[in-house]
């Protein structure tokens, strides 16, 4: 991966330095939401993030999103074969990630919707570790993970298409074309892909259960003048997912449109709409978002500023979520000290008026030493989900989450690479829990959990070889009991390296986590476990290409959820042919 450091406003500062590694943590610039993303990272080199480009996307081998999100170990991916995944970001719960494409949410009863991300539409991947409502609002808490589909490519027309097969029956066939002119764009990307699976649960039946994904995306973009230009985005995807007790059918229906303009006196704008509608287990949700966001160099500078409408809203009824935002935030170099400070005030119709906020500093104490740190003030406001279920039940309206972060980081340069630590201190207040059974459940506050952890990062170029190293140590203790949160492995191991020999990219990926309880209540350990994986491809010319993946090639026995069964050593062959 390359990553680049740049200094908190890229329009007064300049390129630090860049090299090469692979998707971990490090200094890299983000691009916000659709109510922040510009023409500038805003976040800089304060934030702990992790970017993943189309190129290294490509040279993973996987298949599918969460194949993807399984190569990176900080993110911590629960993706059992017959259970809902879950992404828990610095041991936070996963309903704490929020998940965008294109800006927009994806999410299920309040917490992200993984199995439905369309992996071929994805251009770059983009995860930011930390509270960050004051920037994404409600949900924020652990961190954000924003997909960006297919826009702008290469001037003229291209197209590919991409067939593979391998283990399990698993096969895929994927078209995407494209054409670009003067600024303005049209592209689509079509896909099918399926695999008769393996037994997704340890008992009950033995016959496997099948996955079925179909997606279709397209994108357009004119530019009216030199300083107007509207952007059109349709996704449209589905799962079929089958578990031992029955076929769970998941649907996406996207669609944004986004109009840019610059005024005279250099004033930059931006207004969206955005809605998705989400069809799950026979529920269908739909979620919308009007935004007016401006951007406007002050003092050398930058001020970013605006307001949302967004509204959440279950199909069958009449019951809706709705809140109004208002957010800015001013970043400015100080006598050498990257400086950010954003708000966001959320005004909901049921919980009333939350502030959220951070702060963030960084300096470069020589060439070749950097210091960090951030404080951050971040809210979880009860799903739609679960304010339908507590009514259901005559339970009490739930008190919002709250969070409080405070981060430090250093960082060291040198002619072998860049190796960084970063160290995290939150609290989450009135934290959601679930009451069973399933039709009859509802959902309480349940106190206050201490999460703590270090985040340790080495990128270096050894004998020639790409290699990156990442280790992260997390502690989540719920106040008042001594043992890990269920399904937080309290250490954490990746280690990717990447050699480029002529036209063959090779790439060796390893992932260790240590053992963890599945349940809070300290029951059924989850033993550790190591995975090997191997990637390799071949740039046979311009238009053809072949590539090859062996996962878990050691034939790894392990779980991420008790009583559901992992996949062992599986391969895959794929042939991608441009023109």
């Amino acid at each position: 991966m390359n990553i680049k450091q740049l200094s908190l406003v890229t329009s007064i500062s300049a390129l630090t330095f860049s090299t090469a590694t692979n998707a971990v943590l490090g200094p890299i610039p983000i691009y916000l939401n659709s109510e922040y993303r510009t023409t500038n990272p805003v976040i800089g080199s304060i934030a702990s993030k992790i970017v993943v480009s189309k190129e290294e996307i490509e040279q993973s081998g996987a298949r599918t999103f969460l194949e993807l999100l399984a190569t990176i170990p900080s993110a911590n991916l629960e993706a059992g074969q017959g259970s809902t995944a879950a992404i828990r970001i610095r041991g936070n719960d996963a309903r704490h990630t929020i998940v965008l494409v294109d800006g927009i949410k994806v999410s299920w009863y309040g917490q992200p919707h993984l199995e439905i991300i369309p992996f071929d539409q994805i251009e770059r991947v983009e995860i930011i570790k930390g509270p960050y409502s004051s920037l994404y609002g409600s949900g924020a808490i652990g961190g954000v993970v924003h997909v960006f589909t297919n826009r702008e490519s290469k001037d003229g027309e291209h197209s590919s298409i991409n067939i593979s097969y391998g283990s399990h029956n698993s096969k895929k066939i994927s078209y995407s074309s494209s054409l670009q002119k003067d600024g303005n764009y049209i592209n689509f990307t079509v896909s099918d892909y399926h695999t008769d699976g393996i037994d997704a649960k340890k008992t009950g039946s033995t016959d496997k259960d099948s996955t079925d994904r179909r997606s279709f995306g397209i994108n357009f973009g004119k530019n009216f003048s030199k300083n107007t230009n509207v952007r059109l985005g349709i996704l449209d995807s589905s799962a079929d997912v089958q578990y031992d007790d029955g076929t769970n059918n998941n649907d996406l229906n996207q669609y944004n449109v986004e109009i840019n303009h610059i005024l005279a006196n250099g004033l930059r704008s931006k207004l969206t709409y955005a809605q998705n509608k989400q069809s799950y287990y026979g529920s269908d949700y739909k979620e919308s978002d009007l935004t007016f966001a401006s951007e406007f160099n002050v003092d050398n500078g930058l001020l970013n500023g605006g307001m949302s409408f967004q509204k959440d809203e279950k199909a069958s009824g009449t019951t809706h979520n709705s809140n109004t935002d208002i957010f800015a935030q001013w970043q400015r170099v100080v006598y050498g000290n990257d400086i950010v400070f954003g708000f966001r005030n959320i005004d909901h119709d049921r919980f009333g008026n939350h502030l959220t906020y951070n702060l963030g500093l960084a300096r470069n104490l020589s060439s070749n030493w950097r210091i960090s740190g951030s404080y951050g003030k971040a809210t979880k406001l009860a799903s739609i989900s679960k304010t339908d279920a507590n009514i259901a039940q005559n339970r009490t309206e739930l008190e919002p989450e709250q969070s409080k972060n405070i981060e430090l980081g250093i960082e060291k340069k040198s002619n072998w690479g860049t190796a960084s630590i970063k160290a995290y201190k939150n609290k989450v207040d009135s934290f959601f829990k679930y009451n069973g059974p399933w039709g009859s459940h509802y959902y309480t506050n349940d106190g206050r959990y201490d999460i703590k952890g270090a985040d340790l990062t080495v990128m270096a170029d050894i004998l020639n070889l790409d290699v990156s190293a990442e280790y992260s140590y997390n502690s989540s203790i719920k106040n008042g009991t001594s043992h890990q949160t269920g399904r937080r492995p309290k250490h954490s191991i990746g280690i990717t390296v990447r050699k480029q020999i002529g036209k063959y990219s090779n790439r060796v990926n390893i992932i260790s986590k240590s053992w963890a309880w599945d349940t809070n209540s300290g029951s059924d350990k989850l033993n550790g476990y190591t995975l090997v994986n191997f990637a390799t491809s071949y740039d046979y010319n311009n238009a053809w290409k072949v590539t090859g993946t062996l996962n878990n090639a050691l034939d790894k026995k392990y779980e991420v959820a008790k009583d559901y069964n992992q996949l062992g050593r599986t391969f895959n062959i794929g042939v991608t042919h441009s023109f």
